[in-house]
């Protein structure tokens, strides 16, 4: 198993998706069931923090559509942790996915640091962490 997933506070309005070692295409769909799965445990908003430092996943047409038929109508933000130099083309993405999976890529933000996303939801929204 290339990724783990955990509620991140303990209201449960945050989940932590990670990615480990090199990740595959099973790993992306596993971890978007399993977080659709945490999200209809709760009826509230839960924001998605993905760590996906050092793992380039490339998604295709029919990744994004998969995607787009496993979100929750209570997901949040996704924000995504990404090294400097991969940002643009993660952006490129971004923009792509919008209009194949409109739901799934609705509101991105990026970080780079696992702090530095917490903190961004912290300011935003006003969540709890300990």
């Amino acid at each position: 198993m290339g990724y783990s997933i955990q509620w991140d506070n303990a209201e449960k309005t945050v989940i932590l998706q990670q990615y480990m070692d090199k990740p595959d295409k099973d790993d992306l769909y596993n971890l978007a069931k399993e977080s659709a799965r945490l999200l209809a445990s709760v009826s509230h908003t839960v924001h998605i923090i993905i760590d996906e430092q050092g793992n380039r996943l490339n998604l295709n047409a029919v990744d994004i559509k998969h995607l787009e038929d496993l979100v929750p109508i209570n997901q949040g933000v996704v924000v995504v942790i990404v090294r400097k130099s991969d940002l643009t083309y993660k952006k490129f993405l971004e923009n792509a996915g919008k209009k194949l999976g409109p739901k799934a890529f609705k509101e991105t933000a990026y970080a780079a640091t696992l702090e530095e996303a917490r903190h961004f939801l912290q300011e935003q929204f006003v969540l709890q962490y300990p």
